[in-house]
């Protein structure tokens, strides 16, 4: 070994070359976990550190057998950048370069853990071979009055230095070692203690009164109702907060739901009137709207009053939207027939009882009375106020009988569908009208119905009574 003389000769001579040649090299005596590195650029050091990472295997020995592990399965990781950093920090100062030729320096690998992947295969290996500790639990059941603990339960982990100290040094020095797992006893993160704080802290909030007042109606909170408000924190490491929090979402959706309980959606009056005015039938009926204004508002304040572990009265704003009146004017004559149309409004009168059709401008008959078929007993036409939805000039029907049998009737003319399969057509098979005998349609001569045809657009009414 050089004297430090002949170090200090040999810096002052050639130090200048000596620590250019080494400037992106690492120095002499250099070495990481027992295997020299000195001379290597930054990139050789970081794959050689990267070959030997890559061959760690860890043997984990427990009482129900041995397996074979990698560093990453159990969250351990070497971290290449940082373990060549390590070794090329020396070259940052200029002390460095004559003490590297006097002197060794070992690195240990920089070793990372992810504490999640290591706390899963703890997890595992106490599934296998003992009985992981169970947190105390606070929970509202099913028809409860209040909130109850279900005490904590010790159970065991993995001893520290049987496990994860060994693989540590065994990722620090790039060796693949064998750890033999022990168990040691392990306390719950909750202990029963904590969770009988916790729940006695909820209650309380349960207890408080909460009601919202609308007007004559009072909206007051269950204690079930209350108890779905409350959470209970869990923080990262598995401790449970010190008190309940409150979920502000459900808190809010209760007082949505008050909310919605109280809107009314605005139905316009609709009523049928004389040639005078006087009101002759209310048709649809009108119903003011009301809407509440501050649930926001409500929902802010009942979170801050529990918060502060008060009691909450609250109102709600409501918004009355007043409901409007259409009018329909009758024409004069027709407050007494089947329809109340208005002035020279078309419509349709099928009198079953009579087996006549009529069609009708206002209260002024256009065409008609005329004799038709209506539906027979066991295929009657359907009653009702409806519309005519479809037309067409000519088609083939068909349909089944009162027997189940199947029919089909060519080319039926100036057809006028008022609901579903119902239609007034003609009826070129038939000699005579005034009875009850066809599936269900209005029958009617040809020419009228191409009369009713040509007059009455889509969209115009169609009565049929008794």
């Amino acid at each position: 070994m050089a004297s430090a003389g002949a170090v200090a000769l040999l810096v002052g001579v050639g130090g200048t070359a000596y620590a250019a040649h080494y400037r992106d090299l690492a120095l002499p005596g250099s070495s990481v976990a027992g295997v020299s590195v000195a001379g290597k650029t930054k990139d050789e050091v970081a794959a050689n550190v990267r070959e030997r990472a890559g061959k760690i295997k860890v043997t984990v020995t427990t009482r129900s057998g041995s397996r074979s592990a990698s560093l990453a399965d159990i969250g351990y990781a070497v971290d290449v950048p940082a373990t060549v950093a390590a070794v090329f920090d020396a070259n940052s100062r200029w002390t460095s370069y004559p003490k590297a030729l006097v002197s060794s320096r070992s690195i240990k690998a920089k070793v990372t853990v992810d504490q999640k992947v290591l706390d899963k295969f703890v997890a595992g290996l106490v599934a296998s071979d003992g009985k992981a500790a169970v947190n105390a639990k606070v929970a509202w059941g099913e028809g409860a009055s209040s909130f109850t603990v279900t005490p904590a339960t010790t159970g065991l982990t993995v001893d520290p230095a049987s496990l994860q100290q060994v693989v540590a040094k065994g990722a620090e020095t790039l060796t693949s070692p064998t750890a033999t797992v022990r168990f040691i006893e392990s306390q719950a993160a909750v202990s029963t203690a904590a969770a009988q704080g916790l729940a006695d802290k909820a209650n309380a909030l349960v207890a408080l009164p909460v009601t919202v007042n609308a007007g004559s109606k009072t909206f007051t909170a269950t204690p079930a109702d209350k108890a779905s408000w409350i959470t209970f924190p869990v923080s990262a490491e598995g401790k449970a907060a010190t008190a309940p929090s409150l979920d502000k979402a459900k808190l809010t959706g209760w007082v949505d739901a008050q909310a919605a309980a109280v809107k009314v959606d605005v139905r316009n009056g609709v009523r049928n009137v004389s040639s005078s005015g006087a009101v002759l039938k209310v048709t649809t009926s009108a119903q003011d709207g009301s809407e509440v204004t501050n649930a926001a508002a409500i929902s802010t304040a009942l979170a801050s009053a529990l918060g502060s572990a008060k009691a909450y009265t609250g109102t709600f704003d409501v918004k009355t939207t007043p409901a409007t009146w259409t009018e329909r004017r009758v024409a004069a004559g027709a407050e007494n027939l089947a329809y109340p149309a208005t002035d020279g409004e078309k419509w349709v009168d099928v009198n079953l009882s009579a087996h006549t059709m009529t069609a009708y401008e206002g209260a002024r008959a256009v065409i008609g009375p005329v004799a038709m078929v209506n539906g027979a007993p066991a295929t009657p036409t359907v009653q009702g106020t409806f519309h005519i939805y479809s037309k067409t000039p000519l088609m083939t029907m068909r349909g089944s009988n009162a027997d189940g049998t199947n029919y089909e009737a060519p080319d039926v003319p100036w057809v006028s569908f008022f609901t579903g399969g119902y239609a007034l057509h003609g009826a070129y098979w038939r000699s005579s009208f005034g009875y009850a005998a066809s599936h269900g349609c209005v029958n009617l001569p040809v020419s009228v119905a191409k009369q009713v045809y040509d007059w009455a657009p889509v969209g115009t009414p169609v009565v049929t009574h008794g």
